[in-house]
């Protein structure tokens, strides 16, 4: 088996017989094996023990596996200004969009029923994401961190729907995203990845020594995840059950419960109108998961109910390769009446927060002009209505809001200063090249461009 980015046939038997040794270690040998000793210089006969790994992998059974490596290696450059100082860093999509790689396995259970295992793995280097400032470049200690995002098993019947358990992607993850039929899903969406760490400059700031706390992501909210992150707000996997029914003329349904207690369903359809083709999906979402708050303890006195509502659709009409692409967001309830706070705390003002709004606009051409693969051009424009709930409640004039006088923050006059009200607008125009191997992505009304490596291979093996 040769490997997309010139990984050797050794090196993917390696792989391979790890993952079997892994996934299958709890099952008894059929025959005797014998493993090899590890002592001495283990690299001068790397072949050999090559041979002998494969000799102690799991031999029971006669049932054909397919095991299959999947993932992707993005890099991005990103040059930005706050209109006081201006860098330039190098890393990183954020997290769910990192680098990362999949081993997913599945076998024949019997006629229509099927079963297999998925676990997914991200492997950042630098990050330009959800921690990145004018302070901070990505590349700190505890950002090259090696981390499980999804793990868990599933069954599945081509007659009744697939059952899977663990940590997963729920319903509602991505399910107002994945309806763009432009492709550009990683290289963007109304999720806010890069930038959302930034700092906010208040009035006749002169250098970064007088930047507020607020940053851009205080104001992009997320009742359900907790997180500044604008949209897509159920779009963090956790521990959940899941269940997918089968397609019906287009359509399907989802619907998961997972800790500690969020439930959602999505209805999803994905069809051809002659030259037209459309996808659309919606999701409800309800958390009453309060842990996130208190330190991951919850707080006294608090009770979250989170009703979340997603819709996405996009249209292209394939001959021309031109498309559209919209979604809606509306997130109503984090806080209760009397405690308005971000951490439940009463407090005067904030009462807009309980209801955001989300709107998102793509559009553009996706065509094939030469043999290197097709190539996306896209434009795009949101808005991010009241989502000030991270910053609920906070007086921007009080002494340790930021690291400038209260004076300069309020222009010298007020003495307390409460957000009411927000909205936050971004627009970007894009071109993304697509192909087999390659994929690179250049946002042209911006700073950033980035490349995007996807490579997959599937093994056939005997267990």
């Amino acid at each position: 088996m040769d490997m997309f980015g010139g990984l050797t046939k050794t090196s993917s038997r390696i792989a391979i017989a790890a993952a079997l040794g892994v996934t299958f270690g709890g099952y008894a040998m059929s025959t005797p094996a014998k493993a090899a000793d590890l002592g001495g210089d283990c690299c001068a006969d790397l072949e050999e023990r090559v041979a002998e790994l494969e000799a102690t992998t799991v031999r029971k059974g006669n049932k054909k596996v397919s095991l299959t490596i999947s993932g992707w290696v993005t890099k991005s450059a990103n040059w930005w200004d706050d209109g006081n100082e201006s860098n330039f860093y190098v890393g990183d999509k954020g997290t769910t969009l990192s680098s990362h790689f999949q081993l997913s396995g599945s076998a024949t259970i019997a006629p229509g029923w099927s079963g297999g295992y998925t676990m997914s793995v991200e492997a950042p280097g630098t990050a330009f994401g959800f921690g990145s400032n004018q302070f901070v470049p990505g590349d700190d200690d505890g950002v090259q961190v090696i981390d499980t995002l999804l793990s868990y098993m599933w069954v599945k019947s081509d007659k009744y729907g697939t059952l899977n358990w663990g940590v997963l992607s729920q319903a509602t993850d991505n399910v107002a995203l994945l309806p763009d039929l432009s492709g550009t899903i990683i290289e963007s969406n109304a999720v806010l990845f890069e930038g959302i760490g930034f700092r906010l400059n208040p009035n006749g700031n002169r250098n970064t020594a007088g930047l507020t706390n607020a940053a851009w992501g205080s104001f992009l909210f997320c009742q359900t995840a907790k997180a500044g992150i604008g949209a897509d707000c159920n779009g963090v996997p956790y521990s959940a059950v899941r269940y997918d029914t089968p397609t019906f003329g287009g359509f399907s349904v989802s619907t998961s419960y997972g800790e500690d207690d969020i439930y959602d369903v999505a209805l999803k359809y994905a069809g051809d109108f002659g030259n037209i083709k459309v996808s659309a999906a919606g999701g409800y979402t309800h958390s009453t998961d309060e842990r996130y708050l208190g330190g991951g303890g919850g707080l006294a006195g608090f009770k979250q109910s989170v009703d979340l509502y997603q819709v996405g659709a996009s249209a292209m009409h394939v001959p021309s390769g031109l498309f559209i692409y919209g979604m809606y967001q509306n997130e109503q309830g984090g806080y209760n009446p009397g405690q308005t706070g971000a951490l439940g705390q009463s407090v005067a003002g904030a009462a807009a927060a309980d209801n955001t709004d989300v709107w998102y606009l793509k559009g553009g051409i996706k065509r094939t002009w030469n043999p290197l693969g097709a190539t996306v051009l896209f434009g795009e424009y949101g808005e991010y209505h009241d989502m000030f709930g991270g910053i609920a409640g906070t007086n921007v004039c009080a002494a340790g809001v930021g690291a400038i006088s209260s004076a300069n923050v309020c222009n010298g006059g007020a003495t307390g200063a409460i957000v009411t009200g927000s909205q936050v607008d971004r627009f970007g125009l894009g071109a993304s090249k697509r192909s087999t191997l390659l994929r690179c992505i250049s946002t042209l009304a911006g700073s950033t461009s980035s490349s995007t490596w996807t490579f997959r291979t599937r093994q056939p093996v005997r267990t």
